[in-house]
């Protein structure tokens, strides 16, 4: 069997702003896509019912 690399992964963390900083600053990551919703995710498997943050990063 081939190998697959993932398409994307979800953490969640107690600091997005600290969080973000380290992917960027540290890590070398950039930042592609910056997304913030102030009400919950309408899909119910990912148990976001409050404000979230979506960012998507390159290496």
């Amino acid at each position: 069997m081939a190998a697959r690399r993932a398409l994307h992964f979800v953490f969640k963390v107690g600091n997005r702003f600290q969080t973000a900083r380290f992917y960027r600053d540290v890590l070398g990551m950039k930042v592609l896509r910056h997304e913030e919703f102030e009400e919950g995710c309408k899909a119910a498997c990912n148990g976001y019912d409050t404000l979230f943050l979506k960012i998507s990063f390159r290496l």
